[in-house]
């Protein structure tokens, strides 16, 4: 190591984009799952579907190991990675926005809470209290992902936080709220792309269809509104730049 530089055969960038990737596309199927299995879930519950209700309690397993297990280590993973390659641009990052990683840290910690209250609680959890306690999971994710989405688009359009430095300017900066809706829908379709994965081991009969075509849905959803919002980041983008 040459301090206060990581020199890397590979090049730290590209660590820094597999460690992130990989952080990114699991942190998203967090959102997008949890919000996938309360509304799977009030569904199979509304029509008296127990193979659904089943579907959905066998798939929360494999969604709370994925995303707490994976999703946590890859995270500490991305500040490890960071702060040895560019220790001063993450320390003026932390300094800038400590406030908003401290809400974020906040969320977090509800939703693995609420995460694990959720799969334990099949079992312990009148249906009311079970959905709550589902929904409760969603919201602390979502609004994880608000915070998380105003510190990483301040990273590339700062905006006017570089004539004030103040706090909320770089926190909606221009590319704040396209971002918002692109993560938001790859969370769906993410959530979509997995629960295919999992309706392909059932058994070839009617439920694996009728499960089939309401993950479909969800990941078709969700593309289409990534393409949308692409298209909007591209033109803040592009405005941006012009008027940078």
């Amino acid at each position: 190591m040459n301090y206060p530089v990581w020199d890397l055969p590979m090049g730290s960038g590209v660590l820094i984009a597999v460690v992130a990737t990989l952080h990114v596309f699991v942190s998203h199927f967090a959102v997008g799952g949890g919000l996938w299995l309360v509304v799977t879930e009030a569904r199979a519950r509304r029509a008296g579907d127990v193979q659904l209700l089943q579907f959905v309690k066998d798939h929360s397993r494999f969604f709370m190991l994925l995303t707490l297990v994976f999703g946590a280590i890859s995270g500490v993973g991305i500040w490890a990675t960071i702060g040895l390659i560019s220790p001063q641009a993450t320390s003026a990052l932390i300094h800038a926005y400590v406030w908003g990683w401290a809400i974020e840290w906040v969320f977090f910690f509800i939703e693995i809470a609420a995460a694990l209250v959720y799969y334990y609680g099949w079992e312990r959890l009148d249906a009311r209290t079970h959905l709550i306690v589902g929904w409760i999971y969603f919201s602390a994710a979502f609004l994880s992902l608000i915070v998380i989405n105003g510190i990483i688009t301040f990273m590339l359009t700062p905006g006017g936080w570089l004539e004030n430095q103040e706090f909320w300017t770089g926190f909606f900066n221009p590319t704040y709220w396209p971002s918002a809706v692109v993560r938001t829908f790859a969370g769906v379709a993410i959530a979509g792309m997995f629960t295919l994965l999992s309706s392909a081991g059932l058994a070839k009969e009617t439920f694996r269809r009728r499960v089939t075509l309401w993950n479909a849905g969800w990941a078709v959803a969700g593309v289409l509104g990534v393409i949308f919002g692409a298209q909007w980041y591209k033109h803040s983008i592009a405005v941006w730049q012009e008027n940078g």
